[in-house]
């Protein structure tokens, strides 16, 4: 009976032992790791801005993708999972020193432009590629590259002013930190209109068109309008500043190289103040200035229109075939086309065609 006895532990071990390894080994094969999103084993970036659109409410996640974003393991997925997520990517990314490392064209550090002191928890984010990191206690971030040529980065923090650059400034080409400065925002001083990334256009662009790989969300019409109020008209012209402008189609933008469109002859951005034109925007570029016409303003309510330029395609009549004008150069070059027939006069006609363009954040500062 003994050896029977001690035959039988034997099998209860061994079988123990062997539904162990089964479990180890199974273990071992899907590890399970707070914060990785995307199942690939490690903590990035991508896990973190998979986690910003679940909190955004901008996508979905999977049961397991769920579990994952319960970083700080208390059942729930709030914005506190968001950062000890964050300052653990940051961590394992700058190990050993534990700090982001100036190092690249895809780190940066974010300051306040009056005192240069570093500013932690900012959102510095590229939105048209899914990008979106937060500063270190020493104002610094570090981005995923490479980072494409043709975005609006903008910064982010509760009591400044929002702050964007173009990414195709040249910043992007070397190895130069982003270097990127906010102002605190005084509330009697500059009024913000528009703090968020807005697309202008008729979603008919060409591949060649000025930052073309930015149009991912569609437009939101051909022109923007906000509203502002003055109690008191101020001693001098405000100043209408845009952030960052890309994607004009100007026969001026071709010459500058920010169009790849040969005939680009686009018709200039307007600005408008309560309906009246004051300026024609050219160039794209960032921190644009434009004046407000003191003689245009008036007290109470006031409206400020951006309206994106247009081309018009202009077919032309002539018996047995048409004359079509295609822009070239920044003017135009007439070509006749047989047809056979006489209906372009009498079925076809004209069309607009509106230049698709993005930008990112207007404000009005107010001369005290």
């Amino acid at each position: 009976m003994s050896r029977v006895s001690c035959l039988a532990r034997s099998l209860l071990l061994l079988g123990s032992l062997a539904l162990g390894w089964i479990d180890l080994s199974s273990a071992q094969a899907q590890p399970f790791q707070a914060g990785d999103l995307d199942g690939d084993g490690r903590l990035t970036v991508q896990d973190l801005n998979l986690l910003g659109a679940y909190l955004r409410g901008e996508r979905e996640l999977t049961d397991d993708q769920i579990r994952a974003a319960d970083v700080d393991q208390d059942g729930r997925i709030t914005e506190a999972d968001w950062q000890v997520l964050q300052q653990r990517i940051q961590a394992a990314t700058d190990a050993p020193t534990g700090q982001v490392q100036l190092d690249s064209a895809y780190s940066g550090q974010v300051v306040d432009r009056l005192t240069g002191q570093p500013l932690a928890g900012v959102e510095v984010a590229i939105p048209g590629a899914g990008i979106s990191v937060r500063t270190d206690a020493q104002g610094r971030f570090r981005l995923p590259g490479p980072l494409p040529a043709e975005e609006i980065l903008v910064a982010r923090l509760e009591n400044y002013l929002p702050y964007s650059q173009s990414t195709g400034n040249g910043q992007t080409g070397g190895d130069r930190p982003w270097q990127l400065q906010l102002e605190r925002w005084d509330p009697n001083a500059t009024l913000v209109l528009e703090a968020n990334v807005i697309r202008l256009g008729d979603n008919q662009y060409s591949p060649k068109s000025a930052a073309a790989g930015q149009f991912l969300a569609p437009a939101q019409g051909v022109e923007m309008t906000r509203s502002f109020s003055l109690d008191r008209l101020p001693p001098r012209p405000p100043v209408l500043r845009l952030g960052s402008l890309i994607g004009l189609d100007t026969a001026a933008a071709y010459r500058a190289g920010q169009s790849r469109i040969p005939g680009a002859n686009m018709s200039p951005m307007r600005v408008l103040l309560n309906g009246v034109e004051v300026e024609q925007i050219h160039l794209g570029g960032d921190d644009l200035r434009i004046p407000l016409p003191l003689e245009h303003l008036r007290l109470g309510l006031n409206t400020v229109t951006l309206r994106t330029g247009k081309t018009v395609i202009q077919p032309g009549r002539i018996a047995g075939g048409s004359r079509i004008s295609i822009p070239l150069l920044g003017g135009s070059l007439d070509i006749f086309v047989p047809l056979g027939t006489d209906t372009i006069g009498q079925d076809g006609g004209a069309w607009v065609d509106y230049d698709d363009v993005q930008l990112a954040n207007v404000t009005i500062e107010i001369p005290n």
